[in-house]
């Protein structure tokens, strides 16, 4: 009784092991799929109040700017803000609240504070029982989708503004021209944006005067004086030549490192002021002043003059107000005038040119950047004579710059953001820029990788590959093949070696060729692997020693799978193909229609639960054996729809168990009729003894020669031949149980029936 205890409950575990393993199979390709999705992914427990975050996909995070320690723990209100709707908040609480799925549209906030219009759609997960145990929030950015369906695409984008810039504008990477404004296609006489965007910006510039410009623009976007101007010469599109004043200026666009190339058309130069002013007077070499924004004050006189685009940037009508050094400290912005008014009085004394950005405030409130540009003319005796400049309306530029400095913010932001380390490296293979993940993987701080190279974060078993395939990254960037991954092992700082998959990126910037790495720590992914193959060791082990045959059926696809135990129980050879049909063949004829029934007919019990049945089967090679299988159904679907998807079952072979059953039921058998014999031949020894001791002392009293006496002796001899008789019969009995425990079931039927035969004698 304690062994078949022993043996379900085996049984029973080696079952629940094989749901377990499959259930974590099914869990980590449902966890990869969805790290691996494009959308937003979070799930909350819904078992515990206001929903707390228990899982967020690597695309939330991308999405939204949060690190995962942001978000677990917290609820999803951490994304609502000022403008997110409150009826569609209630409507997502209901769903909740009746744990039903839900897709609503709303505005929300990433953790910069920047809005984005955000398709949330959620999916409660129920248990067994039916219970909602978990939520699936998927999130997707419809930002874009939403402004095309209403028109919101009509509204002017910064461009727009570039458009109405007064200088010409384009937008360059290394290779081409991407973007031209109006007012740059005028000066150019290009008819439309065709015709200058996807060729070179050095296919504009004078031939001889190409390389000195392609010097110039790398100096000054490598250095910090980015207001650096150059007097050069373009050509047209008719061939014709256009004296130009250049100013650059690094942004990104289109997430690619780019550069601003802004240009005003100076052909119509000034005439001198007089031919005996210093040279030292001049704004510098290479300026002049356009017409169009000057402004002359004479010092003598007092007298001021400003042009008519003077007074519009200024945001007055021509005339409107007198043209006065008052009137220009009137709408200068507060924070700006004292730093502006310092530089204007310090060219009195210093004698230089001043060139200063700063905001002014014009009579509407509108807040505008300008540039002010100014210079000293002094006369033959050093006395100033007159003081000339410009003032030049900026405010498209910042604008520009403004959008340069918020995408390298974002590019900053998802580069902290994501879990991954992330690095830079460039040509030569040293390290220009690093992500926190990286310092948290390699225990490096980032003063320290970077300019280091990228050697140092890789053992050295691997490093001449890691350089084999940079040289290939670098080769594929005017190959344009695909990105290149490798699974290596990382180096820490403290010297300790850990699992890393490194993936290299081709990326080709304006200052030059470079990769973008991702190193992600593949040590939690080990250890999970090496703790499934510690799982399944056990469970195989448990199989093995329990003998027991694992099965499983898919009854959508009607393909079966058979264990080797399985088959050495069913006795069939491993060619065999697993088969229903294959399965009924082998039952005893006996139980065959019994089990057919039930493999066409699973019953559904609105739960999942374990079945058992026990039946004989016979194998191929004639042996009839005893089989408990058991089995377990998953169904899919509800109501009339509900259908059986999978029954996975295990067979043990229990035949041995079966015949000793028989043998104790037979034991118990002989042991009645042992009881019931002994009696009756005690009762038959006590009434022969009395007869013969009677008989026996009667014969002494009757002659010899008498009848009587003759009679007398041949029941003396009848009662001690049954009297031996009875003694063998009860012999027997006792041989038989002994006998029957020892010797297989099969043989002690046959073996009590001699042995009673040989006590009884022959009849008659």
């Amino acid at each position: 009784m304690t062994a078949g205890l022993f043996l379900g409950l085996l049984l029973l575990v080696g079952l629940s092991l094989w749901i377990a393993i499959r259930e974590h199979r099914e869990n980590v390709l449902k966890s990869r799929v969805i790290a691996a999705t494009n959308c937003g992914v979070l799930v909350t427990d819904a078992t515990l109040p206001h929903y707390p975050v228990i899982y967020v996909n690597p695309s939330f995070l991308s999405l939204t700017g949060y690190a995962e320690h942001d978000v677990v723990g917290q609820t999803t209100a951490i994304l609502n803000g000022p403008a997110t709707d409150r009826a569609s908040i209630e409507k997502l609480a209901w769903a909740l609240q009746d744990g039903r799925a839900c897709r609503v549209s709303l505005r929300q906030y990433r953790k910069n504070g920047t809005s984005f219009w955000n398709e949330v759609t959620l999916s409660p997960i129920e248990d067994r029982t039916g219970r909602v145990r978990s939520v699936i929030w998927v999130m997707r950015d419809v930002s874009r989708l939403l402004q095309a369906e209403t028109g919101v695409h009509k509204v002017p984008s910064p461009t727009f503004l570039c458009d109405l810039a007064s200088e010409g504008m384009l937008v360059t990477t290394e290779f081409e021209v991407v973007y031209v404004n109006k007012t740059g296609l005028k000066i150019l006489g290009a008819e439309s944006a065709e015709q200058v965007i996807g060729s070179q910006y050095l296919d504009i510039v004078h031939l001889e005067l190409r390389e000195a410009v392609r010097l110039w623009i790398g100096q000054t976007v490598g250095s910090s004086q980015s207001t650096r101007r150059l007097e050069t010469q373009l050509l047209r599109c008719d061939g014709q030549g256009v004296v130009v004043e250049l100013s650059v200026a690094p942004l990104m666009w289109d997430g690619n490192e780019s550069v601003l190339i802004r240009f005003s058309e100076i052909s119509r130069q000034r005439q001198p002021e007089t031919q005996s002013l210093h040279g030292r007077n001049r704004l510098g070499q290479g300026q002049t002043i356009a017409d169009s924004e000057n402004w002359g004050w004479t010092i003598s006189e007092g007298a001021e003059i400003w042009s008519e685009e003077h007074y519009r940037v200024f945001g007055y009508e021509p005339g409107s107000v007198p043209p006065t050094y008052e009137t220009f400290k009137k709408v200068l912005h507060p924070e700006d005038r004292d730093r502006v008014l310092t530089l204007v009085e310090e060219t009195f004394s210093s004698d230089r040119p001043y060139d200063i950005e700063c905001r002014i405030i014009q009579p509407s409130g509108d807040v505008r950047f300008v540039r002010c540009r100014g210079v000293l003319i002094q006369g033959s005796s050093d006395q100033p004579i007159r003081m000339s400049g410009t003032i030049e309306d900026i405010t498209d530029y910042r604008l520009i710059a403004a959008m340069a400095e918020d995408r390298d913010l974002q590019f900053k932001t998802v580069m902290e953001s994501v879990p991954n380390g992330m690095l830079m490296v460039r040509q030569d293979g040293t390290i220009s820029l690093v992500n926190s993940s990286v310092e948290r993987m390699s225990g490096y701080v980032r003063e320290e990788l970077l300019g280091r190279p990228m050697e140092c974060l890789l053992s050295a078993r691997d490093r001449d590959q890691q350089r084999e395939a940079r040289a290939a990254c670098f080769t594929s960037i005017a190959s344009d093949s695909t990105d290149i991954s490798q699974e290596w092992h990382g180096l820490r700082k403290d010297g300790s070696e850990f699992p890393v998959k490194v993936c290299f990126h081709p990326v080709h910037l304006s200052k030059g060729r470079t990769i973008l790495i991702t190193m992600i720590d593949l040590t939690a992914r080990e250890q999970a692997e090496q703790s499934l193959v510690d799982i399944e060791a056990r469970f195989d082990l448990a199989v093995l020693a329990g003998r027991v045959g694992i099965f499983e059926y898919d009854h959508r696809t009607n393909t079966h799978h058979w264990s080797p135990m399985l088959r050495e129980i069913y006795g069939v050879s491993a060619e065999e193909s697993p088969s229903l049909e294959r399965y009924l063949e082998l039952v005893h004829p006996g139980d065959r229609e019994r089990m057919h029934r039930a493999a066409l007919c699973v019953p559904d019990t609105g739960r999942e639960g374990l079945d058992t049945v026990e039946h004989r089967l016979v194998r191929p090679s004639g042996s009839i054996r005893h089989i408990s299988l058991r089995t377990l159904t998953q169904f899919e679907g509800e109501g009339s729809m509900r259908r059986p998807m999978r029954t996975m079952g295990m067979v043990v072979d229990i035949t041995d168990r079966v015949h000793s059953e028989m043998v104790v039921r037979v034991v118990k058998e002989i042991e009645t009729m042992r009881t019931l014999t002994g009696g009756i031949a005690h009762e038959l020894n006590n009434s022969l003894t009395a007869v013969l001791g009677f008989s026996e002392l009667a014969l002494a009293l009757i002659p010899a020669e008498s009848k009587a006496h003759r009679h007398l002796i041949q029941v003396i001899g009848a009662g001690r031949k049954a009297r031996e008789v009875a003694y063998r019969i009860r012999r027997a009995i006792d041989h038989a149980s002994t006998y029957s425990v020892s010797r297989p079931i099969e043989q002690a039927p046959s073996t009590l029936s001699i042995e009673v035969s040989d006590a009884v004698g022959p009849r008659g």
